[in-house]
C-alpha cells in the first residue's frame, strides 16, 4: 500500500504542469491502479517524445546529458516568426494557414507512427537559413551514418576532389638484357582502394618496360596498411575428394605465404548441414617469413565445391605477395622473396649501390570526388573511416588514426558551420557508433555548409559533395525509395540506420530557386522497425515537397494564405501497419572497434560499390 501511495505521488508530480496552480480535485471514486502500472506509466512518462521550439537562440545542451521530456508539438514559421502548432487548436482547417496545416500534419505523424521513442526535425531554407518547420530540433540525437556528411566534407576540403592515392614501384632501371639488378620497393600512401588488380596492372607496366628477370627482393615499409590492400582478401578454392578423403584447398598462384593445414572430410552424400570451419593464424616460420596458416575442418558434399575469401590484416604482406604472382603471371621472373624495409634504408641502400632509383611503375586511385560518392550514397562505414583517417593524416603528415580524424572533423564543424565540440559528440568518420551525439539544427548546419549555401564555400568542393549523396528513387541508398513523381529525383541526402536509430538529412529542391535543408532523425530505447519508422518518415518528407511546392513561384499562394475549403495541403494520411512486413534488410551494428578494423563486415560484403556495412 505504501508502494502504491508512494507512486501515484511521483506520477502526479510529473503531471502537473509547471507553475500550476491550485485545482479541484474530482470527489467521485477513481479506479484503483495497482502499483505495476503506475510503475510503467512513470516510465512511460520519463521517455516522451522530447519537444523544443527550433527558433530558440542562445541555449546549448551538453551532448551526453539526456533531452527532457514534453508533449509533441511542432514549430513552424509565420511572418518571419516560429509559432507553435498549440495557437491553432479548435480551428477549422479551411482557417488555417498552408504552414499550419502542414505544421499540423506533422504534428499527427509525431502523435501516431513516430510516437515511440523521440522523433527530431528542422527544416530551414538552404539559402538564407531561415527556419520553416522543427520539432525537437535542439535535442541532442544519434544520427548514424549522417556522420559521414562531415567526413566527407572534411576529406574533400583537406585534399581536395581531384586527390588521387598513388602506388609505385621503385628500383633501378633494368639493364640491355631486361634485368633488374637488386631489390624494388612497392611504395603507397594508405589507399584503401587498392586491390590485387591494381597490382596486376603495376606488374603489367613493368612487363611493357621490356623488364624479364627481377633480381631481387619485392619490399615493403613496417606501415601496416601505407603499402598495402586494406580489403586483403586471398580467395581459396576448395574441392571435395573422394567420400572418406580429404577436399584440397588451393590458393591462387604465388601466393604461398598462406599454408593450409586440412583436417575436413568428404561426405558421401550431399546434406544441407555439412559445414565447413576456417580458422587463420599468423606464424613466423624458421626463415623469420610471416606466414597464414589456415586450418579448414568440417564435411563437404562429394563434388561439393567452394570459395573461401581468406581475410588478413597482413596487408603489406599480402600486397607484396600479389605484386610477386602478378610479375611471374606477366613472365618476369622474380628470383627473391618479399620482405620489410623501411623507405628510407632502402633509398640510402640504393644510393650507394647505383644511384637513385627511379619509378619503374605507377597506380593512381579514381579521384576523391568519386571515392566519397561511393561513401555517401552507399553508405560503407569502412571506407568512410579510411578516407577520413587517410586524408587527415596526409594533410598533416602523420600516421593515420581514427583522433587524428575526429579532430580535422572537429576543426572543420568550427570553421564552416561553427559548431563547437563542446555541443557535438563525434568518434567515428562513419557514424557506426552508439556514442554520436549532435542535434537537427546542427545537422542543417552541416547541410547548408558541406552544400555551399553559406558564405566562403567552395563551389568545387560543393559540388562533389552534393553530388555524392543517395538521390530519392534514383540511386545509392535511397534508390527504392520516394519513387513517386513529386519525389524521384528532386530529393538528396544521406541515410543512417543502427538498431535504435532511422536518420535521413538532405535537401529537398522541389523549387530550385528555394531549397530547403532538413535533418530528421528518430532514436528510440529499444530495437525500432525500421521499414514502419521509414515510412512515417517519407510522409514527413512528402508533406514538406507539397509545401515546398504549393509555395514555389509562380504560384499564388504566399506565405501565410489561409488554405481554401475543398484543397488539402495534402492528401490524407494513409494508415501505416506497424506490423506489416517489410524488406529484409540488416541493421548494421557497430563493431567492437571501429578505429582499426571492419573485418566482419568485410566478410560478410563483396567489394562492389554496394558493400554497406550499412544498407538503409
Amino acid at each position: 500500500m505504501k508502494r502504491a501511495l508512494l507512486l501515484m505521488l511521483a506520477l502526479a508530480l510529473i503531471a502537473a504542469p509547471v507553475g500550476a496552480g491550485p485545482r479541484k480535485v474530482a470527489t467521485r471514486p477513481q479506479k484503483a491502479v495497482s502499483p505495476k502500472s503506475l510503475e510503467k506509466a512513470i516510465l512511460a512518462s520519463s521517455k516522451m517524445a522530447v519537444v523544443k521550439a527550433a527558433a530558440t537562440k542562445g541555449k546549448t545542451r551538453d551532448a551526453k546529458k539526456p533531452a527532457p521530456r514534453g508533449a509533441a508539438r511542432v514549430a513552424f514559421s509565420l511572418a518571419g516568426e516560429m509559432r507553435p502548432t498549440s495557437e491553432v487548436v479548435g480551428r477549422k482547417p479551411e482557417q488555417l494557414t498552408l504552414e499550419e496545416s502542414v505544421a499540423k500534419q506533422i504534428e499527427k505523424l509525431l502523435r501516431g507512427p513516430l510516437r515511440r521513442g523521440i522523433t527530431g526535425l528542422y527544416v530551414a531554407d538552404a539559402k538564407t537559413g531561415e527556419p520553416l518547420f522543427a520539432v525537437n530540433s535542439e535535442d541532442s540525437l544519434n544520427p548514424a551514418s549522417n556522420v559521414k556528411m562531415i567526413s566527407t566534407a572534411t576529406a574533400l576540403e583537406l585534399l581536395g576532389p581531384s586527390f588521387r592515392y598513388s602506388t609505385r614501384v621503385l628500383g633501378r632501371e633494368p639493364d640491355t638484357s631486361g634485368a633488374i639488378k637488386g631489390n624494388v620497393y612497392l611504395l603507397g600512401t594508405w589507399d584503401p582502394t587498392l586491390d590485387i588488380s591494381d597490382l596486376d596492372k603495376l606488374a603489367d607496366q613493368i612487363a611493357k618496360r621490356g623488364v624479364t628477370k627481377l633480381d631481387g627482393d619485392i619490399v615493403v615499409g613496417s606501415d601496416p596498411t601505407r603499402d598495402g590492400m586494406y580489403r586483403a582478401m586471398v580467395p581459396i578454392e576448395i574441392v571435395a575428394g573422394e567420400p572418406g578423403q580429404p577436399p584440397t584447398a588451393t590458393a591462387p598462384p604465388g601466393f604461398d605465404f598462406v599454408e593450409i593445414e586440412m583436417k575436413a572430410k568428404t561426405d558421401k552424400r550431399v546434406r544441407k548441414k555439412h559445414k565447413l570451419t576456417f580458422a587463420a593464424t599468423t606464424i613466423q616460420n624458421a626463415d623469420g617469413k610471416k606466414r597464414i596458416k589456415l586450418t579448414i575442418a568440417g564435411l563437404i558434399g562429394k563434388t561439393g565445391t567452394k570459395t573461401y575469401g581468406l581475410y588478413t590484416r597482413e596487408r603489406t604482406w599480402m600486397a607484396s605477395h600479389a605484386l610477386r604472382a602478378a610479375l611471374r603471371a606477366h613472365n618476369v621472373a622474380v628470383t627473391g622473396d618479399v620482405r620489410s624495409v623501411e623507405l628510407g634504408d632502402y633509398i640510402g641502400d640504393a644510393v650507394g649501390a647505383a644511384g637513385l632509383p627511379i619509378e619503374l611503375a605507377r597506380h593512381d586511385s579514381e579521384q576523391l570526388q568519386d571515392i566519397v560518392r561511393r561513401v555517401n550514397k552507399w553508405s560503407i562505414n569502412w571506407l568512410a573511416d579510411r578516407v577520413i583517417m587517410t586524408a587527415a593524416a596526409l594533410a598533416r603528415r602523420t600516421t593515420p588514426s581514427m583522433s587524428v580524424a575526429v579532430e580535422a572533423m572537429y576543426d572543420w564543424l568550427q570553421r564552416h558551420p561553427q559548431l563547437d565540440k563542446s555541443t557535438v559528440m563525434i568518434d567515428t568518420g562513419s557514424g557506426l557508433s552508439y556514442r554520436t551525439r549532435m542535434t537537427p539544427v546542427e545537422l542543417v548546419k552541416i547541410v547548408r555548409a558541406a552544400g555551399g549555401f553559406v558564405a566562403g564555400s567552395d563551389a568545387t568542393q560543393s559540388k562533389a559533395w552534393l553530388d555524392s549523396l543517395s538521390v530519392g528513387g534514383t540511386d545509392g541508398t535511397l534508390r527504392s525509395r520516394f519513387r513517386v513523381n513529386e519525389l524521384r529525383g528532386h530529393l538528396r541526402g544521406k541515410t543512417g540506420s543502427l538498431s535504435t536509430v532511422i536518420a535521413l538529412s538532405g535537401l529537398l529542391e522541389m523549387d530550385p530557386t528555394r531549397p530547403l535543408a532538413f535533418s530528421l532523425i528518430t532514436n528510440t530505447t529499444g530495437p525500432l522497425k525500421k521499414g514502419f519508422v521509414r515510412k512515417a518518415h517519407e510522409q514527413v518528407v512528402s508533406l514538406l515537397a507539397e509545401y515546398l511546392t504549393a509555395t514555389a513561384k509562380p504560384m499564388s499562394m504566399p506565405v501565410g494564405t489561409p488554405v481554401k475549403v475543398g484543397a488539402p495541403v495534402s492528401t490524407p494520411l494513409p494508415e501505416i501497419d506497424e506490423n506489416a512486413p517489410t524488406p529484409s534488410e540488416e541493421i548494421a551494428e557497430p563493431q567492437p572497434d571501429p578505429e582499426l578494423d571492419y573485418e566482419a563486415a568485410e566478410k560478410e560484403a563483396p567489394a562492389s560499390s554496394s558493400s554497406a556495412a550499412e544498407p538503409d
